[in-house]
C-alpha cells in the first residue's frame, strides 16, 4: 500500500503545483489588464511627435514622398532613355559637344493625365548657330520638349559654352488618356 500512497502524494503535489502556476498566471494577467501601460506609452509617443499637428505633418511628408516616387516611376515608364539618346544624337549630328548632363528628374508641379513630365540639364560647347538649331529641333519633336532655360558663355568667335535645361512630356505606357 505504500506505493499507492506514494503515487497519490506525487499526483497531489503535481496538481497543487499546476494550481499554483495557474493562479499566478491569472493574477498577473488581471494586474496587467487593470493598468493599461500601452495607453501611457502611446500618449508619450504622441507627445514626442508633436501631437496631432506633428502627426498631420508626418502624414503630409509621407504623402509627398509617395507622390514623388510615383512621378519617378512614371518618368522611368515613359522611356526617358530613348528620348535621351535622341537628344544626344541630335547634338552630336549638329557638332555640339555635350560635356555633362544630369539624370532625368520628374517635374512635380506638372500633372497631366496619361503622361509624365521630366527635366534634364545639358552642358556643352559648340557653335552658337548650331545650338539654336538643336533647340529648334528639340522643340519640334512630338514629345512636348521645351527649353526651360538657357545660359550661354562666349568662348571664341562663334563658339559658346552652354547650359540648357529641357523639359519633356511623355505618354506613360499602360495609361490611357481620358
Amino acid at each position: 500500500m505504500s506505493t499507492v500512497w506514494r503515487y497519490t502524494a506525487m499526483l497531489l503535489a503535481g496538481a497543487f503545483l499546476l494550481l499554483g502556476a495557474g493562479l499566478y498566471t491569472a493574477c498577473t494577467g488581471l494586474a496587467l489588464s487593470r493598468a493599461p501601460s500601452g495607453l501611457g506609452e502611446t500618449r508619450a509617443l504622441l507627445r514626442q511627435m508633436g501631437g496631432e499637428p506633428g502627426l498631420a505633418a508626418r502624414k503630409t511628408a509621407l504623402a509627398n514622398l509617395a507622390a514623388r516616387l510615383r512621378l519617378e516611376r512614371e518618368a522611368r515608364a515613359a522611356d526617358g532613355g530613348a528620348f535621351s539618346r535622341r537628344v544626344e544624337e541630335t547634338f552630336a549630328e549638329l557638332g555640339l559637344v555635350l560635356t555633362s548632363s544630369s539624370d532625368w528628374a520628374p517635374v512635380p508641379k506638372l500633372k497631366l493625365p496619361g503622361a509624365a513630365a521630366f527635366q534634364r540639364t545639358f552642358t556643352g560647347t559648340g557653335p552658337f548657330d548650331r545650338l539654336l538649331d538643336a533647340m529648334a529641333t528639340l522643340e519640334s519633336w512630338p514629345d512636348g520638349a521645351r527649353v526651360r532655360s538657357l545660359s550661354v558663355l562666349r568662348q571664341g568667335p562663334g563658339r559658346v559654352a552652354f547650359t540648357l535645361e529641357v523639359t519633356a512630356v511623355r505618354a506613360v505606357a499602360g495609361k490611357k488618356e481620358g
